[in-house]
């Protein structure tokens, strides 16, 4: 940046408009001189102001500025013409301020007004770039790639924060290297890697969470051979995954093991329960032989008498008693097997009402768990759908709300503009009533002058009879012999005779007194003329000079009506427009409110929503451990329903009793028919020969007690209940261990590959924002600007160690001498030369300061232009300093600057060193006098 001119107008010290041509110091070195107090400094605050709003020192506003010397009509403003990147640009800028109102209000009195802020931008173009005060700052340091701070510690040096560059913290020079050679390309790099390490370490702790909740549901048998193992495996989850699915493997096989072992017990249980039960049945066998031996002697007397009753019915009883023994031996062994193992299945439909009453739960669990999830998800659409409305909502507000700033200086001008066109209006009142008396004392003036040109005359002619008398009296008493006491003469030929109109002196002195007050009277309507003029001629002009500046040069006084009555009802649609833009920047905030708490339940309904996931499987893992438990009992069972079982149980049971009963009562009927066969034809013989063979059959025989085979036999079934209810709870942890095996080698292998993707991006983010531990705080950004830190300290020291006489240098504190706290790696020492020691920047004096923040600045001006950085600095201020240091170091530092400033930079110097005034030929001398400052060049060859 280089200034081509400036204009100041009451701004500071300069009470009107002061203009600074810097074509006559384009390049090189000058110096800015003068009184104390002149307004040196006043230059480059007026500059600073210019670009950013703020003066150089950064301690004066634009509306402490305005002039003390200036007039009510003279403006505060400063422009600032410069080049940047060999284009032409043009600001303008005046602050807030108040200043003396122009015309007295309704008391007479002069009141204070008020200024607006404004500023104005011209392109190289030639056109204004549109936008606002802010757009305007914001496009300033666009152009130029600095800030204010920035820009006054590297190119304008004000007075008092000349050091502030030398004394900087790291902190601070990492934020002016950032903006000077766009290193926040860096910082982006490091806040992404640190994003992307926290996301990734989030997914560990989820996949962590995940491999958690597998194993703590992993089923192990009791006194299982692996549990100690597993348990002592389960705490070390990071460090042996491959231990965890091994183990796991082994209890799958455990459980194999002991399912073959329970299926083994079952069957042995079964083939005892057979072995039982037949025996049971041959029991009852020979107890039954037993009792129809007891029962034919009992009946063989009472058939013995019927048997010949019945011997016609024998061959038809004979037959029919033949035909059921047939199908009694057919059916009664298969009926004998149906029940024996329908009724030994009792038992497992219990457990299968176990079963199905454990599916019907698990079933109404994973219903309630589907439904409140659903239900969790409807809400979370619909608050979505209400954020998404809200959002919409918000974006429309929004363009509303962002009306407001330019609608409220619409309005803003608009009230200054009505204030001044009704001000205008008052003139064009007040102006209108003066002309009217301005008139009137006119016409009272000429009315005077008339007055007293006649008393006039009267006078002189009063006058000149009256003189004209006083010759002829004293004519009346001359003598011829005696002189004159006129001409002193003797001798009066022509004596001068009384006119007949003698005038007395009483009359003239009247006549006199009447002219005098005739011409009194005239001065004072003259002075009331004059004034009245004048106050005419002040409001015309200021009336004049208002409506050039708002009509422009065709102004006429009748355009203040109709533009005020516009400018009113402009000002009220405005007002309307910025009311109801205010309420919907009420109803934007109540929006943005609503959101922000809809986005807190929607993040509790997310978080619920999670659990409710969770419940869900689980809900869903036990609905299908159950179901898988009752599948397995349901294939076991001919029948779905007990009571089925049990009809047709009792069914059997009927059948074969009723088989046997017909086979009984057979036998008893055809024993009565052979008894009664036997009576008449030797139904004794016959009876005894049957009883002979019931006796053989009987023959060895004991009578058996069941009661022993019973109990063994309900032993037996209570066995076979407690191994089937340890099978189905063996069938649901299988299931489970098998499910869980599947699922953590998936999320082993998913954290395997995390795991070596967040070694990775961690120590990336570790390494790029300098947190490895054991190591010095210096991040990527930082390592980057120590490189052209040392660039700078490298072009410093080339000057300084010419300045100071090679006795000290400055030097980038080393990585080793680094603290470990807060932001560190751009910090400044300073190696003595003659000591060999190194010690802080700030141990130096005065003029060693001086001297280092100079070469300093310069060294940054080197690497800026030689570098790629988009700042290009073609101009340095430097406000003091030079008067704490002795004549060769002075010498040494302005032929720095002078070899700095070469063909194409400028470098301006305040100083009140006399030496210095000797040394620059060019200067720029600001004079301070009574009515303000003044500036101008003095150039010496």
């Amino acid at each position: 940046m280089k200034p081509v001119k400036l204009v100041m107008s009451a701004f500071g010290s300069y009470a009107g408009k002061a203009t600074i041509d810097f074509a006559d110091a384009d390049r090189g070195v000058f110096l800015i001189t003068g009184d104390t107090g002149a307004g040196k400094t006043t230059i480059f605050d007026a500059i600073t102001y210019a670009l950013y709003d703020q003066t150089s020192g950064g301690k004066r506003e634009g509306d402490m500025m305005r002039s003390q010397y200036a007039d009510p009509d003279t403006p505060t403003f400063v422009e600032l013409t410069f080049l940047y990147g060999g284009k032409e640009y043009k600001i303008q800028r005046n602050p807030n301020y108040q200043r003396t109102s122009r015309r007295k209000n309704k008391e007479g009195e002069y009141t204070l007004t008020k200024e607006s802020a404004s500023v104005t931008l011209w392109m190289p173009d030639g056109r204004e770039f549109p936008g606002k005060i802010r757009e305007i700052n914001e496009k300033i340091i666009e152009i130029l790639g600095v800030g204010a701070q920035q820009f006054t510690q590297i190119a304008m040096i004000a007075q008092g924060e000349f050091i502030k560059l030398l004394h900087a913290s790291s902190k601070e020079r990492k934020e002016i290297f950032a903006r000077i050679f766009d290193t926040n390309v860096y910082a982006v790099l490091q806040m992404k890697l640190r994003d992307q390490s926290k996301a990734l370490y989030g997914k560990l702790e989820d996949n962590r969470k995940l491999c958690s909740h597998e194993i703590q549901g992993v089923f192990c048998l009791p006194n299982s051979s692996y549990a100690a193992e597993w348990e002592d495996c389960c705490g070390r989850l990071e460090t042996n995954p491959s231990q965890i699915l091994e183990t796991l493997g082994s209890f799958l096989e455990e459980m194999e093991k002991r399912e073959k072992e329970i299926k083994n017990k079952e069957s042995e249980n079964r083939k005892q329960s057979e072995e039982n039960a037949w025996s049971i049945r041959q029991a009852k066998e020979v107890n039954q032989l037993f009792q129809q031996a007891e029962k034919s002697e009992e009946e063989l007397n009472a058939r013995t008498k019927l048997l010949e009753q019945q011997n016609q019915q024998e061959k038809e009883e004979t037959g029919k008693l033949r035909e059921l023994c047939l199908q009694l031996e057919k059916r009664l062994p298969e009926l004998s097997g149906q029940i024996a193992e329908w009724t030994n299945l009792l038992p497992k439909y219990e457990a299968l009402k176990e079963a199905k009453e454990a599916v019907l739960s698990a079933q109404k669990e994973r219903q309630a768990s589907e439904k409140e999830l659903q239900q969790a998800k409807k809400k979370l659409e619909n608050i979505q759908d209400m954020m998404q409305q809200a959002r919409e909502q918000i974006g429309k507000l929004e363009e509303e709300t962002a009306k407001i700033p330019a609608l409220t200086e619409t309005k803003k001008e608009l009230t200054t503009r009505q204030s001044l066109l009704e001000e205008m209006s008052e003139t064009c009142k007040r102006l209108q009533k003066s002309e009217k008396k301005q008139k009137q004392e006119q016409e009272k003036l000429q009315q005077a002058l008339l007055l007293f040109q006649e008393k006039s005359r009267e006078y002189e002619e009063k006058n000149r009879f009256f003189i004209q008398e006083q010759a002829g009296i004293l004519a009346q008493n001359l003598r011829d012999g005696q002189p004159c006491p006129v001409c002193g003469a003797k001798q009066h030929p022509n004596k001068a005779a009384l006119s007949p109109h003698a005038v007395t002196k009483q009359q003239v002195e009247l006549a006199k007194e009447e002219r005098e007050q005739a011409d009194l009277n005239m001065n004072q309507y003259r002075e009331a003329f004059q004034k009245i003029q004048k106050s005419c001629e002040t409001e015309r002009s200021l009336l004049m000079q208002d409506g050039i500046r708002m009509f422009g040069e065709g102004f006429q006084p009748e355009m203040i009506k109709p533009a005020l009555a516009e400018c009113m009802k402009q000002q009220q649609k405005t007002a309307a427009a910025l009311e109801e833009a205010q309420r919907q920047e009420k109803l934007f905030k109540q929006l943005e409110k609503r959101q922000e708490k809809l986005a807190e339940e929607e993040k509790q309904l997310g978080q619920q929503q999670e659990e409710m996931v969770k419940n869900q499987y689980e809900a869903k893992l036990l609905f299908e451990t159950s179901s898988q438990a009752l599948e397995l009992i349901q294939k076991e069972l001919p029948f779905l329903e007990i009571r089925e079982l049990q009809q047709q149980l009792k069914k059997a049971q009927t059948e074969k009793a009723s088989l046997e009963d017909k086979k009984t009562a057979a036998e008893l009927s055809l024993q009565k028919l052979r008894q009664d066969i036997a009576e008449s034809q030797g139904m004794l013989t016959e009876q005894k020969k049957n009883r002979k063979l019931l006796m053989e059959q009987l023959k060895d025989k004991k009578r058996v007690e069941t009661e022993g085979l019973m109990e063994h036999s309900r032993q037996l079934e209570k066995e076979g209940k407690v191994l089937e209810k340890e099978k189905l709870k063996l069938a649901a942890g299988k299931a489970r261990n098998q499910q869980a095996k599947q699922q953590l080698a998936k999320l082993y292998q998913e954290r395997e590959a995390l795991k070596q993707r967040y070694e990775l991006i961690s120590n990336l983010d570790k390494t790029a924002n300098g947190n490895l531990p054991q190591h010095i705080r210096l991040d990527f950004q930082t390592y980057v600007q120590r490189r052209y830190f040392y660039s700078i300290i490298g072009e410093a020291n080339r000057r300084l160690v010419k300045i100071n006489g090679n006795r000290f240098m400055l030097r980038c504190r080393r990585v080793e001498h680094l603290g470990r706290q807060g932001e560190a790696g751009l910090d400044l020492d300073v190696y003595d030369l003659v000591t060999d020691k190194v010690r802080d920047v700030k141990t130096l004096s005065g003029g060693e300061s001086f001297l280092a923040a100079l070469s300093m600045a310069l060294g940054m001006a080197d690497v800026i232009q030689n570098t790629a950085g988009r700042v290009h600095l073609d101009t340095m201020f430097i406000d003091e300093g030079f008067g704490s240091l002795d004549e060769e170091a002075r010498d040494c530092a302005i032929g720095i600057l002078n070899e700095l400033a070469g063909d194409s930079r400028l470098v301006g110097i305040i100083s009140h060193v006399t030496e210095l005034k000797e040394q620059i030929d060019r200067k720029l001398v600001v004079k301070k006098t009574d009515q303000g400052s003044r500036v101008k060049w003095v150039v010496e060859n």
